[in-house]
């Protein structure tokens, strides 16, 4: 037998419940373990030390008083369960909050980088880049066909201020 299930049977045999099994299972325990002996003494004189204590008795009518409240049912109150979720999420969204900034400070693009497009039109970093401005202008010009050439007059004609068009 095994000392937790022991133990709980020291419990039991101070209030009186054990069986005849029981009693006699715990016996040959206790003659066989130090450390269940010592664990019954220190419970025997932990009930030796309560009995001997004078408890007060209650105030008049207390069993009476305590009794209603006993039976009363709690009523529900929604605004206590809003309290407690509120009370767990306060912490959780924190730690949200912190995680995000966290992500945003280390995966957001170096300054210079922002800095530097913002101060150059996009030509300009295209020059900085060591980049043809007109590259894709003349692959256009030269692979298009005459609808090509027809729709890009179209549209260039539109900053026009006398709003004329023609194709060619």
């Amino acid at each position: 037998m095994n000392c937790k299930k022991v133990e709980k049977l020291i419990l039991r045999a101070f209030d009186g419940r054990l069986t005849e099994d029981e009693k006699k299972e715990l016996e040959a325990h206790l003659k066989q373990c130090p450390q269940c002996r010592t664990t019954q003494e220190e419970y025997q004189l932990i009930l030796d030390t309560l009995r001997k204590e004078d408890f007060p008795e209650p105030k008049p009518y207390f069993l009476e008083r305590l009794q209603p409240k006993l039976r009363e049912v709690k009523k529900y109150e929604p605004w206590m369960v809003w309290k407690q979720w509120g009370m767990r999420a306060i912490p959780v969204s924190l730690l949200v909050i912190i995680f995000l900034s966290a992500t945003l400070i280390l995966f957001s693009p170096p300054r210079e980088e922002v800095e530097l497009s913002q101060a150059f039109s996009q030509s300009g970093l295209l020059l900085l880049q060591n980049q043809n401005l007109f590259q894709e202008t003349t692959t256009l010009l030269e692979t298009g066909g005459t609808e090509d050439k027809n729709m890009m007059v179209i549209f260039t004609s539109i900053d026009d201020k006398n709003g004329t068009r023609r194709d060619f």
